[in-house]
């Protein structure tokens, strides 16, 4: 190899060209790209991960329907028990046939003012009867064994003639407050 011949002049000066235009392009360009790169490559990865997740999701997503079906079934059998306002009267009715079906004589049978709580509302009906004790207790029975809920927060029983009682009943039922009322069905998805 003599530096002197053209053509070996030709080649260095080639190879040093050369050199340089890769030190250059690994200086500025690609380290400019490697940083996109980099950026790119870490966009990617934390995408994978969401999508893991979504995949996650996706196959929970019957198990998550059927809860919301049972909730629904469930929810459904709790408006049962809460009547909305139109439906005292025909609560009202059932308690009396209760009463009737245990053989008890109504003496009074007074609801009073509804009384506004949060969510619902409660409506207090004072009771009084007269029968003997047994049938008090299939008449408390027949009402605790209501579609609807219907509490006895309280009872005053006092002897009666020929072995019967007279009860003092203060019972409560409840009402869906307007307005107050949950959605049923999941909510729509964009």
């Amino acid at each position: 190899m003599n530096l002197r011949e053209r053509k070996t002049q030709q080649v260095v000066i080639f190879l040093i060209i050369l050199v340089v235009i890769l030190i250059l392009f690994f200086r500025f360009p690609y380290s400019a790209n490697k940083e996109k790169v980099d950026h790119l490559r870490s966009r990617r990865d934390s995408l994978q991960i969401e999508v893991q997740k979504a995949e996650a999701a996706r196959i929970r997503l019957p198990e998550l329907q059927e809860k919301i079906a049972r909730l629904e079934v469930e929810w459904e059998r709790a408006r049962e028990m809460l009547p909305k306002e139109k439906e005292i009267p025909s609560l009202i009715q059932q308690i009396s046939n209760s009463g009737t079906k245990a053989g008890v004589s109504f003496v009074l049978f007074r609801p009073s003012k509804i009384v506004p709580k949060i969510n619902y509302s409660e409506i207090p009906v004072q009771i009084k009867v007269t029968c003997g004790y047994h049938q008090l207790g299939t008449f408390l029975s027949n009402v605790g064994n209501l579609a609807r809920i219907v509490n006895v927060p309280s009872i005053k029983i006092a002897t009666g003639k020929d072995r019967s009682c007279e009860a003092e009943l203060r019972t409560l039922t409840y009402t869906v407050t307007k307005g107050k009322e949950v959605q049923s069905g999941a909510a729509t998805r964009r």
